[in-house]
Parts: C-alpha cells; structure tokens; sequence
C-alpha cells in the first residue's frame, strides 16, 4: 500500500525537523517546504493527502493568506489542513479555521495526540475517496445500464412492432361470418399471437396461441408459430397436404395438426410451452372441429340463448407425453357467436377488485344473450371496457368474437 504524503509547511526560515522524522518514522511520505508565493504550484504538483503548518504568531498574517489562496484551488479545497500552534496561539484559532484549516494543535502536542490527529483524518480522506471512487463506479454503471435500457426499449418497440404486423389488422372477408377481435400484450411485447384465413373456398382456419411467460423469449416464439401456421403448401405447411389427384390437397384435422405442433415445438428444444386453440370451420354448414391444447374453453352463445363451452381435452404443447388429445365437433346455427381469449381475460378484475373466472364469465355471457337477445356490440367489447379501468395488465390479452350468419 503507497504511503500517505504529508507536507510540511514553515512560514519560518528556522526549520523544526522533529515533526518530520516523526512522520517518517510512521511511515509516510513527508517533504517540508517554507511557506512562499512559490510554494503553492509545488503542492498542486505534489498533491498531498495532508497539510501540516508550523508556524508563530508573527507569521499568522502570512499563514492565513497563504491558505485562503490553497482553498481556492480545486485540488486542495478538501485537503486536511492542520496547524501546530504556539502555546499562546489559542487567539488564532478562529481566524484559522474561517480561512479554512481542519484543525489547530496547541503546543506541546504530545506524540499520542499527533499521531492519533493525522491518522483519523488521513483515514477520514481515504474513505472520503473511497467514496468518491464508488460514486464514481456508481455513475458510470448507471450510465451504462440507461444505455442499455434505451437500446433495449428501442429493440423491444421493433420487436412490439414486427409483432403488431403478425396480427391481423384487416381481416379477410370470411363468408357468412363477422368478427371482431382485441389484442393487448402486458408489456411491449407479447406472447400471444393469432390469426384467422381461408383454407380454400369453404373452410375457415382459426388459431389463438398463448405461449408461457411474458417479454421477448415469448414473444420470438409466438412469432415463429404464426410464420409456421400458414397456409402455404410449398411452404410445408402442417395446415394442408399436398395430393396426387384433385382437389389436389387435403386440409389437415385439427387434432393432426396438434400432434405436429407437439413434436416440433418441444419444450427440451425451446424451453417454452404454449397453450393453443385451432379449429376449422365449413361457412356453409356451420360445422365446427377443433382441438384445445390447455387452452382456455372458448364460450359458445347460442342463438336460443343457451350457452357451451369448447372444453375437448388436451394438454399443453411442448411437452412428450402430451399425447391425449380429443377433437371435438360442434354445429353451429344462424345467429351463434363464438369468443375465443386467452387467460388474461381470466386475470381482469371487476368493479370489486376481483378476478374473473369461468362462472363470472357465463353469468355474463347468460346476461348479455337476455339482455340484447344476441344482437347489438359484441359481448367481448364489455371486456374491453374493463381492460380500460385496469392499472395495469397482468398478462397478455387476446380476444376473437365470430357470429355466423348464413
């Protein structure tokens, strides 16, 4: 460890050499100087950690100026300045502590009392840079992670924004159905996607993801999905095959299709599981197959106003022993709507601060088919409204209304 440097000032040409040996003798670094107009630039260069002044009262006008000028300069404003006094010096004590030393020491000043001055204010400098050294580090981590914020938020808002562009923003015009739909992550991005196409003239495909978790790992998996369900049999797709003979493909089942998904998107590979709901519709009949891969059940409003819910079974996508899966089959009539959503729609909270769930959602949807026999806003858009009175999402919503009106 560098010892500490002290410099000794004299405003006497009589040098007094028993501080100065003392102080070496306890190992630190002295040099002593008279103190002149010369002086000053040689301690800026030295840059003591201590100033010791021996002086006499007739000097006292030549020691105040002289430190009056040292605290001036930047690097000596915080350097201990300590003066030895004479015995009848205690009258200077004020004017010197005004000008700015640290501290005054009325002789005789035994070696127990010098030794134990200098080293608590030496110590009282090395914490004090210390410190400074800390706040320093401080500041520049903190500069460091404001960096890197603002270049994760400015990755997160194009990852928000390539995301946005996989929702479909203008839906295709499916025959004999109207929709309406709400998408809204947690955060800037989400892992929720979905989508909505035709698979040829009279089937409509559908799909709601929601994969686990929050943030940008989610998110880049959602975003690979719907890159992956699309209906593009060169691209290989696992919605339709290819054929020898017309009509020349085959739509896929949706239970298939699961099957698929599972294998290909395991957990050991991509360390996410997702939860999903697919189902293909004929718009002329009104038949409906689906399968539900741990995802929430999708309600079913009848026109008669009775209400079912999707509730085939299933499990989670990712995972190898999810091989129990049922597809289900329904028949829609005129006028039926359909809501499909993903959890965050159980994770609203009402005008009583509570969370939704499945009976809170029927007792809804049983109120809403009575009160607007079906017609009028979507029942969806009351969730909306509530979406609205909330402080903040707990996690991502998505939701998709479907009425069919042959």
């Amino acid at each position: 460890m560098q010892a500490a440097k002290i410099l000794i000032l004299e405003t006497s040409t009589h040098s007094n050499r028993l501080n100065k040996d003392q102080f070496r003798k306890w190992g630190f670094e002295v040099t002593q100087r008279i103190c002149d107009e010369n002086v000053l630039q040689e301690v800026l260069r030295m840059e003591p950690q201590l100033i010791f002044v021996q002086t006499d009262n007739e000097d006292m006008p030549k020691l105040l100026a002289c430190i009056k000028h040292a605290r001036l300069q930047i690097k000596l404003k915080e350097t201990p300045i300590v003066v030895q006094l004479p015995d009848k010096g205690n009258t200077a004590k004020e004017s010197l502590f005004q000008a700015g030393v640290t501290h005054c020491l009325l002789e005789p000043v035994s070696e127990t009392e010098l030794k134990e001055c200098v080293n608590n204010l030496l110590k009282q400098v090395e914490l004090k840079n210390r410190l400074e050294m800390t706040q320093r580090a401080l500041e520049e981590s903190l500069h460091k992670v404001n960096r890197q914020r603002a270049e994760l938020d400015h990755h997160l808002t194009l990852a928000a924004k390539i995301q946005e562009s996989l929702i479909p923003q203008n839906l295709i015009q499916v025959p004999f159905c109207n929709f309406y739909c709400h998408f809204q992550p947690s955060g800037k991005v989400g892992g929720d996607i979905y989508d909505i196409f035709m698979l040829d003239d009279r089937h409509m495909g559908l799909y709601m993801v929601d994969v686990m978790g929050h943030g940008v790992a989610s998110s880049m998996l959602a975003v690979a999905l719907s890159e992956f369900l699309v209906v593009d049999v060169n691209r290989g797709t696992p919605l339709k095959r290819e054929l020898d003979e017309a009509p020349y493909y085959e739509i896929v089942s949706p239970v298939e299709v699961i099957h698929y998904l599972n294998k290909r998107f395991s957990f050991t590979k991509y360390q996410h599981y997702f939860t999903i709901f697919y189902m293909v519709f004929n718009v002329e009949t009104g038949e409906l197959r689906y399968v539900r891969g741990a995802h929430p059940e999708p309600l079913l409003m009848r026109q008669d106003q009775t209400i079912e819910t999707l509730n085939a079974y299933g499990t989670p996508i990712g995972f190898e022993f999810s091989q129990g899966y049922e597809e289900g089959t329904l028949q829609l009539q005129s006028g039926d709507r359909l809501l499909v959503y993903s959890d965050g729609l159980l994770e609203l909270e009402d005008d009583m601060r509570q969370p939704m769930d499945y009976d809170k959602l029927q007792h809804m949807a049983g109120k809403y088919l009575a009160e607007s026999n079906g017609q009028g806003r979507p029942f969806a858009m009351k969730f909306k409204q509530m979406v609205d009175h909330q402080s903040r999402l707990k996690d991502d919503l998505t939701m998709i209304e479907m009425v069919w009106q042959p």
